[in-house]
C-alpha cells in the first residue's frame, strides 16, 4: 500500500487538485496523509466532506514548517504501509502514476525508486545522464550534480521507518534542506531512476528556499545547523557529506 504524505499551507484550491489526482489513480491501495500547517483555517473542509476513509487529516497546533509536517506524516503511516511518496500540495500525481510505480516495484528495482517530475507527462524537469540506472544521492546529486532537478521519490516504508533508526527531515530547519533526509537514505542504498513523469508540477515560488539566493551571511549561518542536524545520522560519518558541507561554505562567498 502506498502512503502519500502531503503537507499543506494556505493552498485550499491546489490541495483539492492534489487530492483529486490521487482519487483518480487506477490503484486503490493507498492512504493520503494531509498535514495542515495553518491551524484554524478551512483548507481541508472540502476534503473532509469527501468522507473517504483513505484520506487522513492532521492539523498542527501552530505553524511548524514543511519538515515538521512531513515528519508528522511519517510518524502516522499505517501498519499496512509499504511505500511512501511525498506529494506537495501544489503538485498532482500523473494519471496512472501509482500503477507505473507498482511495475517498477514488482521488477525489484530496489527500496528507493525515483521518477521524474514535469509540467506534463512527456516533459521531464528531471535531468539524468542515464535512464534505468542506479545513482548515489550523495555523489551524483549533491557533489557532482550529475543528477539534477526535482523528482518523485517512492521509498520503502521499512527503510524510512526502521524502528532501530527512523529517518526524518531536519528538525531545526523549518524550510528546505530536505537533502539531509535523502542523504541519510543514500548512506543505506542507491536509488533507481526511471525516466517517466509521475508527478505534475504546476509552478511554485522558490525565492525563499534556494540556498544560492540567500545572502552570504544567511548561507553561512545555516552551515552550523546542517552539521548539528547531521550529528546522530548515518551520513555524519560519510566523507561525501563533509565534502558537500565544504562546497556549500565555499559557494557562500561566490556570487
Amino acid at each position: 500500500m502506498f502512503s502519500i504524505i502531503t503537507p499543506t499551507y494556505k493552498r485550499p484550491t491546489e490541495l483539492m487538485h492534489a487530492v483529486q489526482s490521487v482519487l483518480a489513480q487506477g490503484i486503490n491501495e493507498w492512504e493520503m496523509i494531509i498535514v495542515n500547517d495553518n491551524p484554524g483555517d478551512d483548507a481541508t473542509k472540502q476534503i473532509n466532506n469527501l468522507r473517504d476513509p483513505r484520506i487522513i487529516i492532521f492539523e498542527n497546533s501552530e505553524n511548524k514548517g514543511v519538515n515538521f509536517s512531513r515528519n508528522r506524516g511519517l510518524d502516522n503511516v499505517s501498519k499496512k504501509s509499504e511505500q511512501i511518496i511525498f506529494l506537495d500540495d501544489d503538485d498532482t500525481l500523473a494519471p496512472d502514476a501509482l500503477s507505473a510505480l507498482t511495475v517498477c516495484i514488482n521488477k525489484n528495482s530496489g527500496p528507493w525508486i525515483v521518477t521524474a517530475r514535469g509540467s506534463n507527462t512527456t516533459t521531464s524537469n528531471t535531468i539524468a545522464p542515464f535512464n534505468n540506472y542506479w545513482y548515489s544521492y550523495l555523489y551524483d546529486y549533491l557533489v557532482t550534480r550529475r543528477f539534477k532537478g526535482d523528482a518523485t521519490h517512492c521509498i520503502a516504508t521499512s527503510l524510512v521507518n526502521n524502528p532501530n533508526h527512523p529517518i526524518r527531515f531536519a528538525h531545526t530547519i523549518k524550510q528546505g534542506e530536505e537533502w539531509l533526509f535523502y542523504s541519510e537514505l543514500g548512506t543505506l542504498t542507491k536509488f533507481y531512476y526511471k525516466n517517466i513523469v509521475t508527478t505534475l508540477t504546476h509552478g511554485y515560488d522558490t525565492s525563499g528556499l534556494n540556498f544560492r539566493r540567500r545572502s552570504t551571511r544567511q548561507q553561512l549561518s545555516l552551515i552550523p545547523n546542517l552539521i548539528t542536524e547531521a550529528n546522530g545520522r548515518k551520513l555524519y560519518t560519510s566523507p561525501l557529506f563533509w565534502v558537500y558541507v565544504m562546497m556549500r561554505t565555499i559557494r557562500a562567498f561566490i556570487k
